[in-house]
């Protein structure tokens, strides 16, 4: 913990000291890498599709079964872990696996865009849903179940739906789904975007979508701040810092009367997330008073909430690296048995769980990703102290936000030790 802390604290020097300019505060106009990646798209859109109708036909066919393990699988690693982890590395996959920007294209495509009304809402919505998943996967003692997930399922599709339908399919999906946002602010770390040369995101359902080059984290930078934002990201953190907090023996020993009851794991995972918002609010404070600029706290909390993300992925990955490592080989087995219905489909069915890895070395991943993610946080907040706060008084406003960053680093790893 003291070695990560001062690699964190190491970086913030090396940048202060070399890095006196911003360089990265323009939008990145990319280029091109290889052809059309039209029919990747569309297999894609295919792929979600078939996804989301077996887990909801999962739910009714046999949603107790216990032998049912694909749809929990698809779920909780894949949908929820492997496909966001994925778009840190090659773009935003999520725009055309999304069943549900699927259906409100088939649906809702003659509903007027509310871009207006999307400007007022920002991501408040998203981030409500966002919270009220991680509390599925976290406090409902159900959520393997795959009758708990299809109705889940069904649920979101109605509320998407309606959301798509009152503000617009693209306004509804860019204020209101939780994942589109999830994997889009992911996906910005990424050295390379899916994308059209002359268009971002979900136009690239409408054109030949390509692969755009645009380096390491140079579009975090560029981030839209909307209303909502700095709430999402905080989410992102505070949720899964609550479920590696829940499993320590700290926790367990000190909440041990009520740590398995719902209510009271309701109330921690809102108390934590607002215990990491509220560090990351008093950090802005200090920021915006050091800096002596007309900024608010608000101001600087927006303007700063981009570099809390590569920390976010770099909790979760941390968190639940040998979660895919390991529980992530159950889809080979899964495949052969999709229903529990005792099939061997596809001759997988003994298939069990290798552990190939130490502790130690699954650990050192761990501290390596940690750490990481907060030099990444440092970096771009000390580009955004340049553009944002007077040359003389940069790099003294990061005071803050450096002790925020190495006391999230201290947490991660102490959860992740406990």
């Amino acid at each position: 913990m003291v070695g990560a802390g001062l690699a964190v604290v190491l970086s913030f020097v090396l940048v202060a000291a070399l890095w006196k300019e911003p360089r990265w505060q323009e939008p990145v106009a990319g280029r091109p890498i290889g052809g059309s990646l039209r029919r990747l798209g569309k297999v894609l859109q295919v792929f979600g599709l078939v996804a989301f109708t077996f887990v909801v036909l999962a739910g009714i066919i046999n949603g107790d079964s216990a032998d049912n393990l694909l749809s929990p699988v698809l779920v909780w690693i894949y949908f929820w872990l492997v496909i966001p982890f994925l778009s840190a590395l090659v773009g935003n996959s999520w725009v055309f696996l999304n069943p549900w920007r699927t259906l409100s294209r088939w649906i809702n495509r003659d509903a007027p865009e509310r871009p207006d009304l999307g400007r007022v809402i920002g991501l408040w919505p998203a981030a409500g849903a966002f919270v009220v998943f991680t509390w599925l996967e976290l406090v409902v003692p159900t959520n393997a179940q795959p009758r708990t997930l299809a109705l889940a399922a069904i649920v979101y599709t109605l509320y998407v739906l309606a959301m798509t339908r009152l503000l617009g399919v693209e306004t509804g999906l860019s204020s209101g789904e939780a994942f589109e946002n999830y994997n889009g602010l992911i996906s910005e770390i990424a050295p390379v975007a899916l994308e059209r040369p002359e268009g971002v995101g979900a136009q690239a359902l409408d054109g030949p979508p390509r692969l755009m080059w645009r380096g390491w984290l140079r579009s975090l930078p560029a981030l839209t701040v909307r209303p909502g934002l700095v709430a999402l990201v905080i989410a992102m953190i505070g949720t899964v810092t609550y479920d590696g907090l829940s499993e320590t023996n700290f926790w367990l020993s000190t909440f041990e009367s009520t740590a398995g009851q719902e209510w009271f794991a309701t109330l921690a995972l809102l108390a934590v997330v607002a215990l990491v918002g509220t560090a990351y609010l008093l950090a802005s404070a200090a920021a915006a008073r050091l800096g002596d600029s007309d900024m608010t706290v608000l101001d600087v909390a927006r303007s700063f909430a981009h570099t809390l993300v590569p920390i976010a992925l770099a909790y979760a990955f941390a968190h639940y690296f040998t979660f895919i490592v390991f529980e992530g080989q159950q889809l080979i087995h899964e495949l052969s048995d999709p229903f529990g219905s005792g099939w061997n489909l596809l001759g997988t069915g003994d298939w069990k769980v290798n552990f190939w890895m130490s502790a130690e070395a699954v650990w050192y991943v761990q501290v390596t990703a940690i750490v990481l993610g907060h030099v990444a946080g440092v970096v771009l907040a000390h580009e955004r102290a340049l553009r944002v706060f007077r040359s003389e008084t940069a790099v003294r406003t990061q005071y803050a936000m450096l002790l925020l960053m190495v006391g999230l680093t201290a947490l991660g790893l102490g959860v992740l030790s406990g």
